[in-house]
């Protein structure tokens, strides 16, 4: 179970680059610029977050879950492992 949190590339991209990395029991969290260019529709079976925070004033398909900083801390606590992209 990792918690990845992609920053620096988008979310389609980031897929790409990583096709075999992500486990069935991964999340994505979504922060700055992986949260431009989202795709209408999901492009993976995993669960996908963004921090309210960051996201208040986006609009965001609707498989992003805005998330609030206790929200946030839960996730993070539920995942033993956490990579920076």
């Amino acid at each position: 179970m990792i918690l990845h949190w992609i920053r620096q590339t988008s979310l389609q991209q980031w897929l790409q680059q990583q096709p075999t990395l992500p486990g069935t029991d991964d999340a994505l969290l979504l922060t700055d610029a992986a949260l431009r260019q989202l795709p209408a529709t999901t492009p993976t079976s995993l669960p996908v977050y963004a921090l309210a925070e960051e996201t208040s004033e986006l609009s965001l398909p609707d498989y992003v879950q805005r998330i609030d900083d206790a929200q946030w801390l839960r996730l993070v606590l539920n995942y033993p492992q956490q990579i920076t992209w």
